[in-house]
């Protein structure tokens, strides 16, 4: 269950939190028993998370055999598809038909540039603009947002 790096990181951790308490350990009380607990309880939260892991990805294999992996997928993707759509949504006029233009018709800047009559510098600002807004956004809805945010740099 247990592999050398595994060990290496909780003796790491021990050490770590040896530091972080440097100044609360009393040089008068047994130090290896101080040392052996945080050991002890180090290795209890690691096997407690390993078997947290295990029981969630039986869990989830045993839902991913209900249902078909395709359908699931094409959900997902139709899902984060439409959610970034509704995001785009939610920016200024210019700002969304420039992102739209780069991501959506694949245009590079200088295109855009051009089929709008604003500078280059103009274009790279704006999409700058537009995707820290929508990373912002995704980044708020924890899990979802890296999925989405996935999403948005395939359609460069």
């Amino acid at each position: 269950m247990y592999s050398p790096k595994i060990a290496q990181d909780i003796t790491q951790n021990v050490f770590l939190k040896i530091w972080e308490k440097r100044h609360e350990i009393n040089p008068e009380q047994n130090f290896n028993a101080y040392l052996f607990t945080i050991a002890r309880n180090m290795v209890y939260k690691e096997t407690e998370q390993k078997l947290l892991a295990e029981q969630s990805l039986r869990q989830l294999q045993e839902e991913e055999d209900v249902l078909d992996m395709s359908t699931i997928q094409t959900l997902d993707y139709h899902f984060t598809e439409e959610l970034c759509r509704s995001l785009v949504e939610e920016l200024p006029p210019a700002r969304r038909e420039i992102f739209k233009l780069s991501r959506f018709e694949r245009l590079s800047n200088k295109e855009i540039a051009l089929r709008l009559s604003i500078s280059e510098r103009t274009v790279e600002t704006q999409l700058y603009r537009a995707t820290r807004f929508l990373k912002r956004k995704l980044l708020s809805d924890e899990g979802l947002g890296l999925l989405i945010l996935l999403f948005i740099i395939q359609s460069n």
